[in-house]
């Protein structure tokens, strides 16, 4: 499976992951070929990209939880697409103490390790589906780290709400790859907009505390951020903080590819300002490095992960594909040689070679002589 953008689709290409409309309704199915029309439709949908099998991939298998997953983030952002948009305009937001218990409810497991899968994001719809995800991923660590029920609410609000001021970013920067230094100002001062109008809002709306995390967040996203400066900060401001960058990482987005959840702890692990226990908290919350991940290894070689290590995600047990060999990361004499690099970006291991060469010789030799 790989992330292929919306601009270099090809007639053929098999979908990984189910597409949807606005309004929910499934359009096509995983497995389904594209046709010319298909990639039309999902070019005016507006999305990003979407994931496709290669072409010999099987069809990998979907649990009943990973169905459910991506049932319940299609339902529940449209009730947030309401919501922002009222708080936007100054009104109340029918919707958003009823998603903040059916958050609770399925996320706020102790033993609960979510198989995070991310979905096809639009210009559009990336507000609404990157907060939901920052509030499914705050609750997995809120849990995790013994946050009380209270405010594990305060901060699932805050997350569902804190971007709130991306709304009014213009549409002729919100689809640009590279923003220019004023356009990156632009975004800056609606954020900071966004994050005025929530604190004008009356307590019985959005309470005071929930006003302090988002005031908070906003304050955390300093690209100057250190780590002895956010150590000043409540850790329920961080938890959303590092549900945040996690998301924005691994989700796909205009201008860049996104990464795999190996490279963005690894990624955050090394920017160094989030503490050891919050990003326990984040492993611990998640599916990486199970059994069935293919993996890319530091010497160049691949393999399948055949045991995970519940101590240490990273150390986990693997047979590597180019000599059958076991290498176990709980090694030392192991992990002194070898790390993981990578999850595979594609099981395609096949040379590629691009259509631009083709061409070129084609011209070059003309027509095959017999």
């Amino acid at each position: 499976m790989r992330f292929v953008r919306t601009d270099d689709l090809t007639k053929g290409m098999r979908l990984a992951k189910p597409v949807y409309n606005r309004n929910g309704v499934l359009l096509y199915d995983r497995n389904t070929k594209l046709t010319k029309q298909g990639i039309n439709s999902i070019q005016n949908f507006g999305l990003i990209g979407i994931y496709i099998l290669e072409p010999t991939e099987p069809l990998p298998p979907m649990t009943e939880e990973d169905i459910e997953f991506e049932r319940f983030q299609t339902m529940s952002v449209f009730g947030i697409k309401e919501d922002l948009q009222n708080i936007n305009n100054g009104k109340a937001a029918p919707n958003i103490n009823n998603i903040i218990n059916i958050i609770i409810k399925n996320f706020a497991k102790k033993t609960y390790k979510a198989n995070f899968q991310q979905n096809h994001r639009s210009c559009e719809d990336y507000i609404y589906k990157h907060s939901l995800s920052v509030a499914i991923l705050s609750t997995l660590m809120c849990e995790r780290l013994g946050v009380e029920y209270e405010n594990m609410k305060n901060v699932i609000f805050a997350s569902l709400i804190h971007d709130v001021g991306k709304l009014n970013i213009p549409a002729s920067i919100n689809v640009k790859k590279v923003l220019t230094d004023e356009e990156k100002n632009t975004v800056m001062s609606q954020e900071k907009l966004g994050v005025k109008g929530v604190m004008s809002y009356d307590e019985n709306v959005i309470s005071a505390d929930v006003k302090k995390l988002v005031v908070q967040k906003y304050e955390l996203q300093n690209p100057k951020m250190t780590k002895e400066k956010m150590d000043e900060y409540p850790i329920l401001a961080r938890i959303m903080q590092a549900a945040e960058e996690y998301d924005s990482l691994t989700a796909m987005k205009l201008g860049e590819d996104p990464v795999s959840d190996i490279v963005a702890i690894r990624k955050m692990q090394a920017s160094g300002i989030y503490e050891e226990k919050l990003m326990d908290a984040l492993l611990d919350s998640l599916k990486i490095l199970v059994p069935g991940v293919c993996i890319e290894l530091s010497n160049g070689t691949t393999g399948l992960v055949i045991r995970g290590n519940s101590k240490d995600v990273f150390k986990p047990m693997v047979l590597c594909f180019n000599d059958n060999q076991l290498y176990d990361f709980e090694q030392s004499n192991v992990n002194s040689t070898v790390q993981i690099k990578d999850a595979m970006k594609t099981l395609d291991r096949r040379v590629k070679i691009d259509q631009a060469i083709i061409d070129e010789y084609m011209k070059k030799y003309g027509k095959l002589k017999r």
